[in-house]
């Protein structure tokens, strides 16, 4: 079965109700119902009349196979959108750094031209001066991996690092008298950071103390809360004041502070009316604290001072060129990271500054096509390249390697969809057979030999790597290389693009009978030493050996194996597939100012919910479980508010007896995939096969069995 993948956009039009999702982007289940490790999905099984319990507990398998696939739904979902202020690189290459190219490693106003590049006036109690100022932000550490470079955590799809390397900074270009900061002789000393005006109480050349406090105007009798406590201006007099905070009162002289159920209150001005004192007014700080006095390595304002996500970077002050930094606290560089409560980010995340000053998001990869290449095994009747219908070779056992319907394979000057490697022990030789895809001999389609001694050896003799067959596909060149050393026989798969020139992307143990002893003998039967089990060093995929593991890769071109389901899995199968894109594969990253964290409007996770529980259906894709009879969101696929039963059922769907559905639909704006069989054991059957063998959601299929499925006809 050849899984063949196309990214497409799908046209507005076809986001209604009842419409086939005939220009879905192909993706194997459970995509498109858990992106990122982030499901929003419904299982949705009937309630009418006569349904089987076989429905509902299809509906839950289905549901408990998603839990397990969506291990990021602890993050949300929440998406980070780019400021309109940006600087943007299109083309970070996968496994790439950012910085270096159209984003600076050290971006400043000339890039982001809400930076500050300006003077600040201050007088230290000598007289005033001008300070040079200017604000930075450092992009180091930071990196577009993807799970070829992780080996300790699975990472779904393409992700953004942060190696405790990004950073703010607030650069004096001049001396600043530091020692004069916070005396009575010199100006209050305010600071925009990070978007926010602080007072600066005092200054060393690595420390610095913070007035933390809000400064408030309040009224006789006005409120305000903070941190979830209600502080309340009770009453102002000559100089002082009452406050209370959470019904507790005290008295607070001017220019005085004082700590009530855990908030310091600073009366800075009373402002006290003789004539209308119902019109007082006073100024108070408030907060956790008045002031803080931080140094290099500690918490940002308003984090854990225990574990916190951004600490102070002080340096240099009074010199020039000194700073006040805040810097990213976190080693991020695997899926399995959680510091601080923050995790890697894929598409649509994003690293954001404290204030939401600024933020690096990857926004997008490129948009390109993808073509599968197949590898499995067969036994096939081999013909020679000429009109004939007698087979040279019957039930002979080949390794196949099959593209989609395009003639994408090249083998010794033919092209084709489709080719045999056959090792011919009477004549000593891997061979090479292409499908008769132009039908150029007769009976058509048959597969002709290409080349009787692709690989010729004797015994005892070694087979260097010799290349066997070229794939193209867009811009796109393989070529796939044959190597037999000391009996191990091997398939080698290079990528010939520039800048990845003689790449070995899979590397493939050939298995069966010994291919070659102290005589030439042998088969090729499956992967590895064993049929079925995968083996380590089974399959290498860009240098590492991923034959037993439980996830898909994408290497940094954008070449994926297994996309959609695991390695180990399809090579448990003895087959494998590799997804090949028309193009190299970018990432796009932005680094941009006033960023937006945008949070789901719907509940993420999976659902399991009946037909008539519309309230949980929402915002949500759906898997319908169960036939149009007795499912009425299924019948509503169909086109109908009512009941679709037997043969009207068949004829809308092409489901017959000891038949099921898979296919999808768009409905309410969302993919809706249909599970359903003509009888409830059909189902269950369907059921079992989507879960089992994961198939293409964005094709139709008839379901046979639990284990068996067809392309259904359009």
């Amino acid at each position: 079965m050849i899984k063949f993948k196309q990214i497409t956009a799908i046209a507005a039009s076809a986001l209604i109700a009842g419409l086939t999702l005939g220009t879905a982007v192909a993706a194997n289940y459970p995509s498109p119902f858990v992106t990122n490790g982030v499901a929003n999905v419904a299982v949705v099984y009937g309630t009418g009349n006569g349904v089987s319990q076989l429905d509902a507990q299809g509906a839950t398998t289905i549901q408990l196979n998603l839990d397990a696939a969506a291990t990021g739904n602890s993050a949300a979902g929440s998406s980070v959108v780019a400021g309109d202020i940006k600087v943007t690189d299109l083309e970070v290459a996968l496994g790439g750094a950012i910085g270096g190219g159209d984003i600076p490693l050290a971006i400043q106003d000339n890039k982001l031209s809400s930076l500050l590049d300006s003077k600040i006036t201050w007088d230290d109690g000598s007289g005033s001066d001008d300070y040079n100022v200017h604000e930075t932000i450092d992009v180091t550490g930071m990196n577009v991996i993807t799970a070829n470079d992780t080996t300790n955590e699975k990472l779904d799809g393409v992700a953004l690092t942060n190696e405790a390397g990004l950073e703010y900074k607030y650069v004096f270009e001049n001396a600043l008298n530091v020692t004069a900061v916070g005396t009575d002789d010199a100006d209050t000393l305010y600071l925009n950071l990070l978007g926010k005006d602080y007072e600066i109480e005092a200054m060393t050349s690595t420390s610095i103390t913070v007035t933390t406090s809000e400064e408030v105007s309040m009224a006789r009798g006005q409120e305000y809360t903070v941190d979830g406590k209600k502080v309340v201006l009770v009453d102002v007099y000559t100089s002082s004041v009452i406050v209370s905070v959470d019904g507790k009162e005290q008295s607070i002289d001017e220019n005085h502070s004082a700590r009530i159920n855990g908030i310091r209150i600073n009366a800075k001005t009373v402002g006290y009316h003789t004539n209308t004192p119902e019109t007082s007014k006073a100024i108070l700080k408030i907060g956790k604290d008045i002031s803080k006095t931080y140094s290099s390595g500690e918490e940002f304002i308003g984090q854990d001072d225990s574990d916190p996500l951004w600490i102070w970077d002080i340096s240099r002050l009074g010199s020039a060129d000194g700073y006040i930094g805040v810097k990213y606290n976190a080693n991020i560089n695997s899926a399995n990271d959680d510091i601080a409560g923050d995790t890697i980010k894929y598409v649509g995340e994003g690293y954001l500054f404290p204030n939401n000053y600024a933020a690096v998001t990857l926004d997008s990869l490129t948009k390109v096509g993808y073509n599968d290449l197949q590898f499995s095994f067969d036994e096939a009747d081999l013909f020679n390249n000429s009109d004939n219908s007698t087979a040279m070779i019957e039930n002979g056992k080949v390794l196949k390697i099959k593209a989609n319907g395009t003639d994408a394979i090249t083998v010794a000057g033919h092209d084709t969809d489709a080719m045999y490697v056959y090792y011919n022990t009477t004549a000593s030789s891997f061979q090479t057979f292409y499908r008769d895809f132009d039908a150029d001999y007769s009976p058509a389609n048959k597969y002709r030999l290409a080349n009787a001694s692709a690989a010729a050896m004797t015994a005892n003799d070694t087979i260097a790597s010799r290349t066997i067959a070229t794939v193209n596909y867009g811009d796109t060149d393989l070529k796939i290389n044959i190597t037999d050393v000391s009996g191990a026989s091997r398939l080698l798969i290079y990528n010939t693009e520039t800048g990845f020139s003689n790449n070995l992307i899979a590397n493939i143990s050939l298995g069966g009978t010994a291919i070659r002893n102290t005589t030439v003998q042998g088969t090729i039967e499956y992967f590895g030493a064993t049929e079925a089990d995968a083996e380590a060093s089974d399959v290498i995929f860009n240098g590492t050996d991923v034959s037993t593991k439980d996830y898909s890769y994408m290497d940094h071109y954008g070449i994926k194996i297994s996309d959609g389901t695991t390695v180990q899995s399809e090579a448990d199968g003895d087959e494998l597939t590799l997804s090949i894109p028309d193009e190299q594969v970018y990432a796009q990253v932005s680094v941009s100012m006033g960023a937006t964290v945008e949070k789901p409007t719907t509940q993420l996770g999976v659902v399991l919910a009946k037909d008539n529980e519309a309230d949980k259906l929402v915002g949500k894709n759906l898997i319908v479980v169960g036939g149009s009879c007795i499912n009425s969101i299924a019948a509503k696929l169909l086109g109908s508010n009512t009941p679709i039963c037997g043969a009207a059922f068949s004829a809308l769907t092409k489901i017959g007896a000891g038949q099921a559905i898979i296919k999808a639909y768009q409905y309410q704006g969302k993919t809706a995939l249909l599970v359903a069989g003509y009888e409830f054991s059909d189902t269950d059957a369907a059921v079992k096969y989507l879960v089992n063998s994961k198939p293409d959601t964005s094709r139709a299929w008839t379901v046979t069995s639990a284990t068996q499925a067809t392309v259904l006809a359009a």
